[in-house]
């Protein structure tokens, strides 16, 4: 049968914004629905806050092709319950990272409420020869992400290609390097999600540290990324996308800014990209997102509530 897929889905009803992100799921789920082949994923995750997982599920459940489980952030995460002050950024971040708790897959796609699909998809678009589609940005976009996250790990920042880093969502977690990655981060005092909750503690004297400080400007990808390189396992789980051997990619940038946007283009046979995003960052509201693409997602009759 090959490799196997899970996906997962931090979803917090009013965004990290304030915005409306379970709305903001219609264009994601349609497209999902539209253009992704029978069973391609095992599980897909939406993992919420506690108070919200019986709203979030009720309204995800129109999605009947997905294989939709829906999950307390507290259940995946319960040393978040100690921080409750915790960004929702941060807490995205931690229930990515947590996603080998709880899925058994090889892989783990990544998403963000503001994702979508782009095409018909299959296994292979996403697992080529059962390893993960990978693709890169440079680091110099954001160093500090790189050397804090180096500094958590106790790995020199330029391990692998210095030049190179795993792009962000939507991404695929290798269940493995994900597993690997949590037992290098735990100690014997603390798990390592309560090691990186500690991390942001904003009125602790211990995080005004230098070498706290130093430390507390990591995320999941290149934490994920650069144990994955210090392991020397890139090679064994991924395979580069944008080449002339593989030219497909898991996203594309081209949304933005939203006024110059093409989707005709961005739903294309010439797009190279299997996602696009319009970033919730933008304000927009989901019905004028999905305005502008319900013409190239077949078959979805979307409610907006």
């Amino acid at each position: 049968m090959g490799a196997s897929l899970d996906a997962i889905l931090p979803l917090k009803v009013d965004g990290s914004y304030g915005l409306d992100d379970l709305h903001r799921t219609d264009v994601l789920m349609a497209s999902l629905s539209a253009f992704f082949e029978p069973e391609l994923l095992r599980t897909f995750l939406v993992v919420s806050p506690a108070q919200e997982v019986s709203a979030v599920r009720a309204y995800l459940s129109q999605w009947r092709s997905i294989p939709v489980e829906v999950m307390a952030e507290e259940d995946l995460v319960p040393e978040l319950c100690r921080y409750p002050k915790l960004r929702g950024w941060r807490k995205q971040q931690l229930v990515k990272l947590a996603a080998s708790r709880v899925l058994t897959s090889d892989y783990c796609l990544t998403f963000d409420a503001d994702v979508f699909s782009t095409c018909p998809t299959s296994r292979a678009d996403l697992l080529p020869g059962d390893k993960a589609l990978l693709q890169y940005e440079s680091r110099s976009l954001h160093p500090r992400w790189w050397a804090s996250s180096a500094c958590l790990l106790g790995v020199d920042q330029s391990v692998g290609d210095p030049r190179r880093g795993m792009a962000i969502t939507p991404a695929i977690l290798a269940r493995e390097v994900l597993t690997s990655l949590t037992k290098a981060l735990t100690t014997e005092r603390y798990s390592w999600a309560e090691r990186l909750c500690r991390l942001h503690l904003p009125w602790s004297p211990s995080n005004w540290t230098p070498a706290r400080f130093r430390r507390a400007r990591w995320t999941e990808y290149s934490l994920y990324y650069l144990h994955a390189a210090a392991m020397g396992a890139i090679d064994d789980f991924y395979i580069e996308g944008g080449t002339h051997q593989l030219p497909q990619v898991l996203l594309g940038h081209e949304a933005h800014p939203f006024e110059d946007w093409e989707p005709a283009y961005t739903f294309s046979a010439e797009n190279p990209a299997l996602f696009c995003l319009v970033g919730s960052k933008s304000g927009l509201s989901p019905q004028v997102v999905w305005d502008a693409v319900k013409a190239y997602i077949p078959g979805q009759g979307v409610r907006h509530g």
